[in-house]
């Protein structure tokens, strides 16, 4: 019994030990910005807390810092513009998980939560055709307005942190917006907002856990690829011309809220380069489907049940050509769907070397048509593809001609005589050949075919009647009625038409409309 009560004790003091080990691992002062801000003793429960809730789920945590390494490249140039320090990145991950349809209860909007009347105070646009509050871009261009318009009259990041929940008139009545002005070091408690201290917690374990993962180079990580000289263009006609899915387009451009991008302004339209990352293949459960790129602050919607399957998601390719040793440089035009690593493989290339050649960074952002320069050995089957093609330019042509052809270019063809009476055509001589006349009229009118076909001996000449067939073309339609689900776009592709044309010649106006069972010119 006695044995058992040392036991117990001895493993209540180890698990003491490690919690205790666990807990001065954990800092005691964190930054923001060039702000110092101190835990005390009552805060660190709080903090524990919220460090575990988010480490509980592990493939939300890989799914989460996915997403932070794709957008943080798009965030952080924005917020260094506006001189807002960059932790509050994480500012955007705590209220929305980066994803840009997320709703709050107060119907907050976006990346960064915006209610209508703020979104419109900070600079965006928020109407029928676009909702910027969903666009990563320009909801962090307003983000920077409201920290920075906040920042002038509270002179601290913490207070300014804090006004982001609150609003600016709201803290102003507060004492700490006099207590913490212009400090560079606050210490928070129990007592401090839950909001500030949620924003600690956030801020120290992502920046962690991409810290720990900072060495590691993966060649499959997405980056994101943006487009511009979009203007007033319609999505299904730019992922046609890109060779990009439609939906793929419209899924990571949810700010569009119709297909037609605005022509007031200049936007820039982004998705992921290697979107089959986060689309099933093979064996990829359900679960892991529906969980892929999305976000929810309750973080048991994340659950993954399956493990997806690594050679799901990479499949390796069959055979591998032989390299020459012949090297070469060059330039390589980023086309749709490229990230800089599907590059470096498609040219047997080290990820870290064509960064270092180019002077990029792991999170630098590509553009359709950008200039890349690569090193790559040559393929062997290049090279004798290329050494066959010279010798057979050197090469003399020599022309032969069999004797049955030099004989059939001797002989002259008789000369035929074609007499027409009524509705009969009489050919002399006559020899075996076919003889085929068309009309001239307009291709309004109905269209004739007289065809001539007549078998006869060399050796005697026989008139021959000939039959004539007509044909009636039916007149094309100059109406369309439009169908459900139908676009501009489509009916246009459907006759070969613009849609600049068809748009003008039903006078649909700069922004075009269609309705189902409208009828629409076709034809000028």
């Amino acid at each position: 019994m006695n044995q058992k009560k040392l036991l117990f004790l001895f493993l209540l003091f180890v698990s003491c030990s490690l919690i205790s080990v666990h807990a001065i691992t954990r800092p005691d002062t964190l930054s923001l910005g060039n702000l110092r801000v101190a835990i005390h003793p009552s805060a660190k429960p709080i903090l524990e807390k919220e460090w575990a809730m988010l480490g509980a789920n592990k493939k939300f945590v890989g799914m989460m810092k996915e997403k932070m390494r794709l957008f943080f490249p798009l965030i952080e140039p924005i917020l260094k513009e506006g001189n807002i320090p960059d932790d509050f990145k994480y500012l955007c991950v705590q209220e929305s998980s980066l994803n840009p349809n997320a709703v709050s209860t107060s119907n907050a909007v976006g990346y960064w939560q915006f209610k209508l009347e703020t979104a419109k105070d900070v600079g965006l646009k928020v109407n029928k055709e676009v909702d910027e509050r969903r666009h990563i871009m320009e909801a962090t261009k307003g983000a920077v307005n409201y920290l920075s318009r906040n920042n002038t009259v509270l002179d601290n990041w913490l207070s300014t942190l804090l006004s982001y929940r609150l609003g600016l008139g709201t803290l102003k009545k507060m004492p700490l917006a006099t207590d913490w002005l212009g400090k560079s070091l606050i210490e928070v408690d129990s007592s401090t907002d839950w909001y500030v201290l949620r924003f600690l917690a956030y801020k120290h374990f992502w920046e962690t856990e991409l810290q720990l993962n900072s060495q590691e180079v993966t060649t499959e990580s997405p980056s994101m690829i943006t487009y511009k000289q979009i203007k007033g263009k319609n999505l299904m006609e730019l992922s046609d011309e890109w060779k990009v899915s439609y939906d793929d387009l419209k899924k990571y451009n949810s700010w569009v809220l119709k297909d037609w991008v605005p022509d007031d302004k200049e936007y820039t339209l982004y998705h992921p380069s290697n979107v089959s990352i986060f689309e099933s293949k093979g064996n990829v459960s359900l679960a892991a489907q529906s969980s892929a790129l999305t976000a929810s602050n309750d973080t048991n919607k994340l659950y993954v049940e399956t493990e997806i399957p690594q050679e799901a998601l990479y499949p390796k390719k069959k055979h591998k050509p032989i390299l020459s040793d012949k090297v070469e440089t060059r330039f390589h035009t980023v086309e749709s769907g490229e990230s800089l690593s599907s590059i470096a493989r498609k040219f047997d290339m080290k990820l870290p070397e064509l960064l270092k050649l180019n002077d990029l960074e792991m999170s630098s952002v590509i553009s359709l048509g950008q200039k890349i320069k690569i090193v790559r050995k040559i393929p062997m089957l290049e090279l004798i593809a290329e050494q066959l093609d010279e010798k057979a330019k050197k090469a003399p042509v020599k022309v032969v001609e069999s004797k049955e052809k030099q004989e059939e270019a001797i002989v002259e063809e008789p000369k035929v005589t074609i007499k027409s009476t009524g509705s009969s055509i009489y050919i002399d001589p006559a020899v075996s050949r076919e003889i085929t006349i068309r009309s001239d009229a307009p291709e309004k009118e109905k269209k004739s075919e007289v065809k001539v076909v007549e078998e006869a001996p060399k050796t005697s000449p026989v008139k021959t009647v000939a039959t004539v067939e007509t044909k009636t073309t039916p007149a094309s339609p100059k109406f369309h009625q439009v169908k459900a689900g139908e676009t501009l776009f489509r009916i246009a592709s459907q006759y070969g038409i613009s849609v600049q044309k068809l748009s003008d010649w039903n006078k649909l106006g700069k922004k075009p409309t269609i309705q189902v069972g409208q009828k629409l010119k076709i034809q000028p």
